[in-house]
């Protein structure tokens, strides 16, 4: 499965092995080989290619379908805005809050796009 999905993704990115191998630090044969599946990257090397790949190593290890850590996005987005622990990434906040806080923050959440495009 690693094998397939490392080829899709950089396929999809538009990369190609030689591209995919200088993000990694390996040679362009080291890439033709995971991706056929001859050999596996190593963990380091998998964490890597989900760093170049702009995924996860749990998509390309196949235990998500999940292509993109957008969570992760988010945070590095609003870490780069001054804002390094948002209280909605208190992930123990979060059990107390009932579906109907949830569906309040959501439309709280909507409401203030909607007025950023107005404006």
């Amino acid at each position: 499965m690693v094998h397939k999905r490392i080829r899709s993704l950089r396929k999809e990115r538009r990369l190609t092995q030689s591209m995919l191998a200088e993000k990694v630090g390996v040679s362009p044969q080291v890439v033709s080989n995971w991706e056929r599946n001859y050999t596996s990257p190593d963990l380091d090397d998998l964490t890597k290619i989900a760093n170049a790949l702009h995924t996860t190593a749990d998509y390309l290890l196949g235990l998500s379908d999940e292509q993109e850590d957008e969570m992760r996005e988010i945070k590095q987005l609003l870490e780069t805005k001054g804002y390094n622990k948002p209280v909605f990434f208190d992930k123990s906040a979060w059990f107390g809050i009932q579906p109907d806080d949830i569906k309040q923050i959501d439309n709280y959440f909507r409401f203030l796009l909607q007025q950023k495009n107005i404006s």
